[in-house]
């Protein structure tokens, strides 16, 4: 029994099978958000209600905890790890695709924003994300990243074990983090403008379109772990890694045009919000000011 998802020469099978590998990386992640979501609850009873940080916890967290939970568990565990692991580029890049802009993304959400306060404020771990917050440090480190884990003889050499596998999923899970801690972050961490937050959303796009455009143009397979891989279906290796072009770029765009969206808007409310105010503030009776 293989403990972690890795290249195989055996046909294709609809069989399940299992990778205690990944179920012991879901209980581990599940572990600390439970430890630290009573060590808020903690802080919360010493501080009392008064005391208590904007951004308490509340079930919008724990949903997005829980679906980014269940999105990383389905991204490495049967049928797309294995799938991915060693016969269909196009199904690993639905993984990266998954980790990258859908369990990365929520994880963090998962998490309130005042306990993003308190662990800024920590120690060994305060000090990664003050340093991760940085959008220069977490754009150089995502693209980093995202290049290295599409070189076709890095690639080659890793999946064929479970280790190196488990080192290219565990690596784009982090690239994930640092590509939205930036723009997830509190206000008070980030100190990043809204303005600012969209155009680092802008320059995450630009050095994945060189990978992608590698694998949509290329002529011939990149990757000989899944040139001579089964065929899943007849689909054939180049038409394959074509398709994994095409998703990386298309697919993973418009979750960056909806984050700009979103903070655009929120941004847009925000001043609406506080132009309304001070309209308020200056109609107000004089003797009501008094």
């Amino acid at each position: 029994m293989k403990w972690w998802c890795s290249a195989s020469a055996t046909p294709w099978e609809w069989i399940w099978r299992p990778y205690p590998g990944v179920w012991l990386l879901i209980a581990v992640v599940l572990w600390r958000y439970v430890r630290l979501r009573r060590a808020d609850a903690r802080a919360g009873a010493a501080g009392g209600e008064r005391n208590a940080e904007p951004g308490a916890a509340n079930g919008w967290n724990t949903v997005a905890f829980a679906l980014g939970l269940a999105t990383l568990w389905a991204a490495l565990d049967w049928p797309l790890g294995p799938l991915g692991a060693g016969y269909l580029v196009s199904v690993h890049t639905v993984q990266y695709l998954l980790l990258n802009f859908v369990a990365a993304p929520l994880l963090l959400l998962g998490v309130p924003p005042a306990s993003w306060r308190r662990l800024a404020r920590s120690g060994a771990i305060g000090a990664v994300l003050r340093f991760a917050v940085r959008p220069l440090v977490a754009l150089i480190g995502y693209d980093v990243i995202i290049v290295v884990t599409h070189v076709p003889s890095l690639v080659d050499g890793l999946m064929a074990q479970q280790l190196g596998n488990m080192v290219i999923d565990l690596a784009w899970l982090a690239s994930g983090l640092l590509l939205w801690w930036p723009v997830v972050a509190p206000d008070d961490v980030s100190r990043l403008a809204p303005l600012l937050k969209m155009g680092y959303l802008f320059a995450t796009t630009i050095i994945p379109t060189a990978p992608a455009a590698f694998l949509t143009f290329s002529d011939y397979p990149a990757y000989s772990i899944f040139e001579l891989a089964p065929r899943v279906y007849g689909i054939g290796a180049l038409q394959d890694q074509q398709t994994a072009g095409i998703l990386m770029k298309l697919a993973a765009d418009p979750f960056i045009w909806l984050a700009m969206g979103i903070v655009f808007f929120r941004w847009s409310g925000e001043a609406e919000r506080e132009e309304e105010a001070r309209r308020l503030a200056v109609s107000r009776p004089a003797s009501t000011r008094v």
